[in-house]
C-alpha cells in the first residue's frame, strides 16, 4: 500500500515537524511547556469543585479520576479539531514540495501524543503518591493506546479530507466534539448504568469506552476489555483505510482548494 511507503519515507519529517510545532507553541511563553500540565490540572480543579462541593458526589480519588479522563480526551479532541483545516493551512508548503496529506495528520497526532504521554506520567506519579496498587494489568495500556492512536488517526484523516472542501466544517465539528466530550464520562462515572445500557454505550462512544479502560487499568487494576477493544480496532482500521483511499484519490483536488 502506498501509505506504508509514504510512512517510511516521511516518518522522520512527521516527528521533526511535531517537535518543531511543540517548540513553537511554547516560544514566547513565560511558563512554556508547563502550560501543557497546568491546563488539564486547572480543569481538573474546576470539575472537582463542581462535582464534589456543589453536587456532593463521592468518587474515590476524584481529581485523579478527572485528570485521566482529560488526558485521554485532549489527545483525541485536539487531534481531531486540528486536522480539519490542516491541508489548507499547509497549502503553501505542499504546493512547492509534495507531502502526503496523511502525514500532516500524523504530525499533529504526534504533537498531541507527546502531550498525552506527559499527562500519563503525571497520572502514574499521582498513583504512587496516593498508594493505589499497581497490578500487571497496567500493561493493558499498550493495546489501549494502540487502538486509540489508530482510531484517532482515522478520524483525523476523514476530518482533514472533509475540511479541505467544506470551509464551515470546523463550526459543525466543534459542536459535535463538545457533545462527545460530555458524553465521554470525563468527569462522571458509568458504574450505575445498567449492564445492557453500558454495553450499548461502549459500542457507540469510542472515547468514553477508552477513557473508562484507562481508568480501569490505572486506578482499579482491572484488565482491559479486549473483546470490545477488538471491536473498536476493527472500526478504527476500516475508518483509516477508507479515509486513506479517499485522501490519495483526491490528492490532485487538494491543490485546487488549498
Amino acid at each position: 500500500m502506498v501509505f506504508f511507503k509514504d510512512l517510511s519515507r516521511y516518518f522522520r519529517y512527521a516527528t521533526y515537524s511535531a517537535v518543531s510545532e511543540l517548540k513553537a507553541q511554547v516560544a514566547g511563553s513565560y511558563l512554556g511547556w508547563l502550560w501543557w500540565i497546568l491546563d488539564p490540572l486547572c480543569l481538573m480543579l474546576v470539575y472537582s469543585f463542581v462535582v464534589i462541593v456543589v453536587f456532593k458526589a463521592n468518587i474515590e480519588n476524584f481529581p485523579l479520576f478527572v485528570f485521566i479522563g482529560l488526558t485521554a480526551w485532549n489527545f483525541f479532541g485536539a487531534t481531531a479539531e486540528s486536522s480539519i483545516g490542516i491541508i489548507n493551512s499547509y497549502s503553501a508548503v505542499t504546493k512547492k514540495t509534495y507531502i502526503p496529506k496523511c502525514i500532516l495528520v500524523l504530525m499533529t497526532e504526534f504533537v498531541n501524543l507527546i502531550k498525552m504521554f506527559i499527562g500519563i506520567v503525571i497520572c502514574l506519579v499521582a498513583i504512587l503518591i496516593l498508594r493505589i496498587p499497581i497490578t500487571i494489568n497496567i500493561l493493558s495500556m499498550i493495546p489501549i493506546l494502540i487502538v486509540y492512536f489508530i482510531f484517532t488517526f482515522g478520524v483525523g484523516v476523514v476530518f482533514a479530507h472533509m475540511g479541505a472542501f467544506i470551509s464551515d466544517l470546523s463550526h459543525v465539528i466543534s459542536i459535535i466534539m463538545r457533545f462527545l466530550f460530555y458524553l465521554s464520562a470525563v468527569f462522571y462515572s458509568l458504574e450505575n448504568l445498567p449492564v445492557g445500557l453500558l454495553s450499548v454505550y461502549n459500542m457507540i462512544c469510542p472515547t468514553g469506552f477508552i477513557i473508562v479502560q484507562f481508568r480501569n487499568v490505572m486506578m482499579n487494576g482491572i484488565e482491559a476489555n479486549y473483546t470490545r477493544l477488538l471491536y473498536w480496532l476493527i472500526i478504527a482500521l476500516l475508518l483509516t483505510v477508507l479515509g486513506l483511499i479517499v485522501m490519495y484519490r483526491k490528492e490532485k483536488d487538494y491543490m485546487k482548494v488549498g
